[in-house]
């Protein structure tokens, strides 16, 4: 049922799922007018897939109205969604047994499945391009699956990444889809081609650049690319730098705890970082001034940061933060111009997806409480 708030003007609407897994993942159309979300579960305190239970992938618009669910039994459920930046098409992954995941594409005004892939471990991020042609997925492997003629091939191509205990991480691409970017649990960063839907050239960057690559970020242009792990320095690259074994720039932040997330905006000149601190954490800002990389400004966060997001142009970034489970999470939007805090959102348990649209009118978020939610940023 859809839920409106009086007391907080920006929150438009609440969805809780049921059952109340996490919501461990969100996206959300460049309009706004598609959000997407998964229920995902796996206790904390124990590293084997849980028994079957029901998940789902979720698709709703932009007043609240759930378009489409795909339910499904599943030992964890769907670890990673996206949508792409037109609304056409949408995405999850996750994992649906012990030792193996899955991958679904899914036309996104009717939940017709398009797609639906094994992978030989639980998929940890997806990547769109804009028109939802090209589908990347982050797993023990990297996929890439491009449709032709509308339709997406029988079995994606894939990769490999050397390292038999290693896997991808994070996965992000540029609107067009022509080039993504990966990074491994080994630290390495991976700039690969798209050679008409088949793995084309692969360029690493040196080996274990980041104790474990957290996340990568590419900017919608193409021109970009960041990445954030175990590390207090975030790396700058271009598709030049890395092919030629390197990268732009590197800047080292305050905290020296894990670093979770980055964003970059639409032309890559500037990018949000979350950081943990401790207990707390910190969610830096910072400037690409065409190669070198500097700090605009940073705020604390009350508990560790999980996410950030900005609109194309910088001018609102989100974090979402929390841990451990069953404690207080928060929502936050700051104005990527000074840095001032615009608001805060509380909520009962621990918040990771929360990310604003890349036109900046609409922000899809969720808890482990199983609640997805809908704000805007004024």
């Amino acid at each position: 049922m859809t839920e409106a708030t009086e007391d907080f003007k920006e929150l438009l609407w609440t969805q809780r799922i049921d059952p109340p897994y996490y919501v461990n993942s969100a996206a959300i159309s460049a309009a706004g007018d598609r959000v997407v979300a998964g229920t995902f579960y796996l206790g904390y305190s124990t590293k084997s897939a849980g028994l079957p239970m029901e998940f789902g992938t979720y698709c709703f618009d932009s007043g609240g109205k759930q378009i489409w669910a795909d339910r499904f039994q599943g030992a964890e459920g769907v670890y990673a969604v996206a949508v792409s930046a037109d609304g056409t098409t949408a995405a999850s992954g996750g994992r649906m047994v012990e030792e193996q995941g899955f991958i679904r594409a899914y036309e996104a005004m009717s939940g017709q499945q398009l797609a639906n892939y094994s992978t030989g471990a639980r998929v940890n991020q997806l990547a769109l391009s804009r028109d939802g042609e090209t589908l990347v997925a982050a797993a023990d492997q990297v996929y890439l699956a491009q449709r032709t003629n509308g339709v997406f091939p029988q079995n994606p191509s894939t990769h490999a990444v050397p390292g038999t205990a290693n896997n991808v991480q994070s996965v992000s691409a540029p609107l067009d889809g022509s080039w993504f970017v990966i990074g491994d649990k080994a630290g390495t960063v991976y700039l690969i081609e798209n050679d008409s839907g088949q793995i084309g050239n692969v360029y690493p960057s040196a080996t274990g650049l980041l104790t474990t690559v957290h996340c990568v970020a590419a900017s919608g242009n193409g021109e970009w690319f960041v990445a954030v792990g175990y590390s207090a320095d975030v790396y700058l690259f271009n598709t030049d730098s890395i092919q030629k074994g390197g990268y732009v720039d590197k800047l080292a932040l305050g905290s020296a705890g894990r670093t979770g997330w980055a964003a970059i905006s639409l032309e890559g000149g500037l990018i949000s970082v979350v950081q943990n601190d401790g207990g707390a954490g910190r969610v830096y800002f910072l400037e690409n001034d065409n190669g070198v990389l500097s700090q605009l400004w940073s705020q604390p966060t009350l508990a560790n940061p999980n996410s950030t997001s900005m609109d194309a142009s910088g001018e609102h970034v989100t974090v979402a933060d929390g841990y451990p489970d069953g404690t207080p999470g928060h929502f936050y939007l700051f104005n990527g111009q000074n840095g001032e805090a615009l608001w805060s959102f509380t909520t009962p348990n621990m918040n990771w997806p929360m990310f604003i649209s890349s036109s900046g009118n609409g922000i899809a978020a969720g808890t482990d409480d199983g609640i997805i939610y809908y704000f805007t940023p004024k």
